[in-house]
């Protein structure tokens, strides 16, 4: 499958769940039950197709209002996170590349991923604060069953005033954790979009530019398939 063709299908997955998304059976703010479309979205986003950034217009999105409280809320397919246009599976990928391959820094991995050297900064602090590796490890060894020995990959500590080394070691620890902790529930690769994305979920104003506080969340909302 070429890149044209996975990013056509991408684009109909995401209009078939527009076109045939249930509306909740409560409100996800008040728990009421009475609940009607309020209209659409228009969406944009970035993400990675066989290996390449494909930029992708025009995402329609449904809105949900609740009859009691009147908050609203979106209903993302899955793959599209909130307030983020470069979706995880980019941010996975400029991480990596920038932690993980020699000659590789902030510029380059810009350039590669057609965004700026600072927004791949801010992804490496955002994936630093994302968890603490402590609790991912306690995460993992849940997943699994029996403690797990992880295998952490070798960092080039490519430091700066603002990515300091401490920095650059936590961002790889964690998204190698990450890894793990997908591996071990059963989702998909890359880890850091299929673990934030099941903690997310559907919660209101829930920002992946901030840290979704996952130590936090995994306790309510991450569920192992079948569990």
């Amino acid at each position: 499958m070429g890149i044209s063709q996975a990013l056509t299908r991408l684009k109909q997955q995401w209009h078939e769940f527009f076109e045939t998304c249930s509306k909740p059976s409560h409100c996800i703010f008040c728990g009421e039950t009475r609940l009607w479309w309020n209209g659409k979205r228009i969406r944009s986003a970035s993400v990675l197709v066989l290996g390449m950034v494909a930029h992708i217009v025009n995402i329609a999105v449904r809105r949900v209002k609740c009859a009691r409280c009147g908050k609203s809320w979106t209903l993302r397919p899955h793959g599209l996170m909130p307030q983020r246009h470069f979706q995880l599976c980019v941010v996975a990928q400029g991480t990596s590349m920038y932690l993980f391959e020699p000659e590789t820094n902030l510029t380059k991995v810009g350039q590669q991923l057609s965004c700026h050297r600072k927004t791949v900064r801010r992804w490496i602090q955002w994936t630093a604060g994302i968890a603490v590796p402590q609790d991912l490890y306690r995460h993992i060894m849940n997943a699994s069953g029996e403690p797990v020995v992880v295998k952490l990959r070798e960092v080039f500590l490519k430091a700066t005033s603002v990515l300091t080394s401490t920095v650059l070691r936590t961002a790889s620890h964690v998204l190698c954790l990450l890894e793990v902790l997908a591996a071990a529930i059963g989702f998909d690769p890359p880890g850091l979009r299929s673990v934030v994305e099941a903690v997310v979920a559907n919660r209101y104003r829930v920002t992946t530019d901030a840290s979704p506080s996952i130590p936090d969340f995994a306790r309510r909302y991450l569920r192992v398939p079948g569990g």
